[in-house]
């Protein structure tokens, strides 16, 4: 995949709003919110801290690069084959949440393109902890679901969040907008443990 560098930096107001699995607000939910283009975002004091409001929401804004690539946008078969890539503006978020005990980093890109669209074309990625403090831990992914052995020996599904919609769009039209909004909106789900 070509990236293209974009330097200048623009300023990003950023909504978070983290849902139950019922669709109702979870307020009072502690969040660490990171950049994939923060100089070390895996570290454990990388980000902004937040905590979630009464309707679910946290904001905050930053300056943030916003990188250009190539990516398609995905369609049918056929429009896949004969689509070219288009220059989208990418940005990489990590949100860690505490569940079943233990912290845990969820990143994932998002690219808008040309005509407005916001996709994800990738899947979200978990880490836990590791034993030196980062967030390195890669959880894998099978069959669309991530599995973790907890400290109490039992299997269980994770990541208990997922970012479930995630829209990067420009404020303004112009060529050279320098005020982009980012909202992200994350599902909690309840533990399922899956077998000893």
């Amino acid at each position: 995949m070509t990236q293209i560098p974009i330097t200048r930096p623009v300023h990003l107001d950023v909504q978070v709003t983290v849902l139950h699995a019922d669709k109702s607000p979870a307020a009072g939910v502690p969040l660490r919110f990171v950049l994939g283009t923060a100089g070390d975002w895996q570290a454990a004091a990388a980000g902004t801290p937040l905590v979630t409001a009464a309707d679910g929401t946290a904001q905050l804004a930053l300056p943030v690069v916003l990188e250009a690539r190539r990516r398609k946008l995905p369609s049918n078969f056929f429009g896949n084959l004969m689509a070219s890539p288009e220059t989208t503006r990418q940005v990489q978020i990590g949100v860690e949440w505490q569940w079943a005990g233990r912290p845990w980093l969820g990143t994932i890109n998002v690219d808008r393109f040309a005509d407005g669209t916001s996709a994800r074309l990738d899947p979200m990625r978990v880490f836990g902890r590791a034993t030196d403090g980062r967030f390195t831990d890669d959880v894998p992914l099978h069959d669309g679901t991530w599995h973790k052995r907890l400290p109490n020996g039992k299997l269980t599904a994770l990541p208990g969040f997922t970012i479930t919609a995630l829209t990067l769009d420009p404020e303004s039209t112009a060529p050279d907008n320098a005020a982009w909004r980012l909202n992200a909106t994350i599902t909690q789900w309840p533990v399922v443990e899956t077998k000893d």
